[in-house]
C-alpha cells in the first residue's frame, strides 16, 4: 500500500509541473506597445497636417469668393460710370481700376472701352495676392466727346 501512495504523489507532482509549464501570459511586450505608439504617432501627425491643409484650401477658397463678388460689383460700377482709379472695400481687400480704349475700326459708330478691375489682398502680412477681371463697355461716339 505504501507504495501506491507514492506513486500517486508522484504522478500528481509530474502533473503540476506539466500544467506550470504551459501556463500563457497575457498582456504585450514592451516592445509591440512602442510599435503601436510610433504607428499611432505617425498617423495622428498625418491626420493633422490633412486637417491643416483642408483648413488652409478652405480660407483660400474664402478669400478668391470674397474677391470675386468685390470685383463683380465693381465691374458693374464701372461699367455705368467708366473711369480709372483705386480704392479699399474696408474689409482688407483694395481695388485698382484701369479704363483704356480698344482698337477699333475708323468708321464704326461706336467706341470700344477696355474696362479692368484688379482686386488685391494680403494671405499673410507680406504675402499679397490678387485678381483681376477683364469687361468690354460700347459707347456711342458722340458719348465720348
Amino acid at each position: 500500500m505504501v507504495k501506491n501512495n507514492i506513486s500517486k504523489k508522484t504522478f500528481h507532482f509530474s502533473r503540476i509541473t506539466h500544467h506550470a509549464s504551459r501556463i500563457t501570459h497575457h498582456g504585450f511586450t514592451l516592445i509591440e506597445v512602442v510599435v503601436a505608439i510610433t504607428i499611432l504617432a505617425i498617423t495622428l501627425v498625418t491626420i493633422m497636417q490633412l486637417f491643416s491643409g483642408g483648413l488652409r484650401a478652405s480660407r483660400t477658397s474664402c478669400y478668391y469668393t470674397r474677391a470675386i463678388v468685390h470685383a463683380k460689383d465693381k465691374i458693374e460700377e464701372l461699367l455705368v460710370k467708366p473711369v480709372s482709379g483705386s480704392g479699399s472695400f474696408g474689409d482688407g481687400f483694395n481695388w485698382e481700376s484701369t479704363v483704356e480704349p480698344y482698337k477699333q475700326p475708323e468708321d464704326s459708330q461706336f467706341t470700344l472701352l477696355n474696362v479692368t478691375v484688379k482686386i488685391l489682398w494680403y494671405k499673410t502680412q507680406d504675402q499679397q495676392d490678387s485678381l483681376e477681371i477683364q469687361s468690354m463697355k460700347t459707347i456711342a461716339k458722340d458719348e465720348n466727346k
